[in-house]
């Protein structure tokens, strides 16, 4: 708050004080006072009256700046009149129980909405559960068939899969804490496990896969590390080159780190699209000309690897490669337990 501000809310106010002096000065001189004396009265007046603002202003300044203070100290900012100091102003006290109101109604209504997304979302996983399970039982179906058409099937049923586990992970994206159990993993039986279950979407769109790498031990969650490398291959194959496609898988050790890294020879990202490629519902140049791009894969991805601590980058080249990177960083007191 400026003193210039104060003043311009102040101006109705001091408009009426100078008609009022004003007026007083004209009786005093009509009923025989002197102009020293009316002057110095009139003085006087506007002196002690603008004494009087300037304190006003240093009050509620003061009291402002600290309302600021504690509005940026909170974790919960809505909760600000909870802790407001209790002021000597009828104003002040009526503002704060408006307030107070008002975040009642607020919370109410944000809890209201909270307890029904948690009942959405218990619904949603259980009846992705219960989809998976005819899922499991077709491709059981389909395991012992050679011809194409079961082969095909087999394809679609991983995709289907797929999408599914999208979902169910999408949902309990914002909770990981819950689910996630941090282990000691072994980084190539993960990277097997995902292309073996992937290996007829390989097989259709007969690309190479190669796995460059010994045992490697990583602290990480099995399941979730292993959904987000199926993110990542189904991307590699979605936006595979038309012949002689590729993946190659290796990594890269340090001291401080594990990186993984997950390369094919496909058509790449664009460099003015890569800052982009993390957005939620960003599909950039390649994913409008594939009518099955979502953005939605790669977000999730970042989205878990911040959470889970594993840092996630990418680099490409149109028409020549894209690499992603996983990075596990190593923790001596952790790697103990």
């Amino acid at each position: 708050m400026t003193i210039r501000n104060f003043l311009k809310d102040k101006t109705f106010q001091i408009i009426l004080n100078f008609i009022c002096s004003f007026s007083l000065a004209l009786y005093l001189l009509a009923v025989g006072n002197t102009i020293t004396t009316v002057t110095l009265i009139f003085i006087s007046f506007w002196a002690i009256y603008f004494v009087i603002l300037l304190t006003h202003y240093w009050k509620r300044n003061q009291y402002f700046k600290k309302l600021e203070l504690l509005r940026c100290q909170l974790d919960q900012p809505y909760l600000l009149q909870e802790f407001m100091e209790k002021s000597w102003l009828l104003e002040d006290q009526l503002y704060c129980n408006i307030l107070r109101k008002t975040n009642e109604a607020a919370l109410s209504r944000i809890n209201t909405l909270q307890k029904e997304q948690a009942e959405y979302q218990s619904f949603l996983e259980g009846w992705i559960h219960e989809v998976k399970l005819p899922i499991t039982g077709m491709r059981l179906a389909c395991h012992n068939g050679k011809s194409v058409d079961v082969r095909r099937l087999e394809l679609y049923l991983t995709e289907m899969d797929s999408i599914v586990e999208q979902a169910l992970f999408y949902g309990r994206s914002e909770n990981v804490y819950k689910d996630f159990q941090i282990a000691k993993i072994n980084l190539k039986e993960t990277v097997h496990h995902v292309i073996t279950k992937n290996k007829y979407l390989f097989i259709e769109n007969q690309m190479r896969v190669d796995v460059t790498f010994d045992d490697i031990f990583v602290l990480g969650d099995k399941k979730w590390l292993a959904f987000i490398l199926t993110q990542i291959i189904s991307n590699a194959v979605k936006y595979k080159r038309d012949n002689d496609s590729k993946l190659t898988i290796q990594v890269k050790e340090s001291t401080a780190e594990t990186q993984l890294y997950i390369r094919d020879n496909g058509i790449g990202i664009a460099q003015s699209e890569l800052t982009r490629v993390f957005n939620k519902g960003f599909t950039g140049t390649n994913g409008r000309q594939r009518e099955k791009s979502t953005g939605i894969g790669l977000y999730l991805c970042k989205k878990l690897c911040d959470k889970l601590d594993i840092k996630l980058t990418i680099n490409a080249k149109i028409h020549e490669y894209t690499e992603i990177c996983l990075t596990f960083a190593k923790n001596n007191y952790l790697s103990k337990l």
